[in-house]
């Protein structure tokens, strides 16, 4: 803890970090996976995400824009990284949770999964890891990907 920190405020920023785990791949992968089981939405969630990273990359390497923290890299690899358009945690969780949503059979489920939409997207701003417009071009990233995959391959 910094010594400038308050307590709370050293412990408000470890729980923004948790926070941002929600859009880990890992986790992405678990969740679904516990909501929907091996299923054919499951698969389909699968290949969306591989096609979400995929062009989230591609944007980061070839329009490349620095984090507001100023991230250095060296190589491609380093360069998507460091990129802060767009949000890559805020477009994969978009993509991975918006299905639950959309097929949830309960009012309670579609308000959880929004919280941690939006939950996820905001603490990407709060630890400078990205600009609003970066979580707001994610968010419409992963959306558009959602929508693509769930209404024109899933019927």
């Amino acid at each position: 803890m910094e010594s400038s920190q308050s307590f709370w405020q050293y412990k408000f920023k470890d729980w923004v970090r948790d926070i941002t785990s929600l859009g880990n791949p890992l986790i992405l992968l678990f969740v679904p996976f516990c909501y929907f089981g091996p299923s054919k939405t499951f698969g389909i969630l699968l290949i969306a995400l591989a096609v979400n990273e995929v062009c989230c990359s591609l944007i980061k390497l070839f329009f490349h824009k620095k984090r507001p923290d100023g991230q250095a890299f060296k190589g491609a690899l380093e360069k998507i990284d460091a990129g802060s358009f767009p949000s890559i945690h805020s477009s994969r969780i978009a993509t991975a949770y918006l299905p639950m949503i959309v097929f949830a059979d309960n009012y309670v489920t579609p308000v959880i999964v929004g919280i941690f939409i939006l939950l996820t997207a905001t603490s990407r701003v709060l630890l400078k890891r990205h600009f609003l417009s970066d979580v707001i071009g994610g968010l419409a990233i992963g959306t558009a990907i959602f929508l693509a995959f769930f209404f024109l391959v899933y019927p």
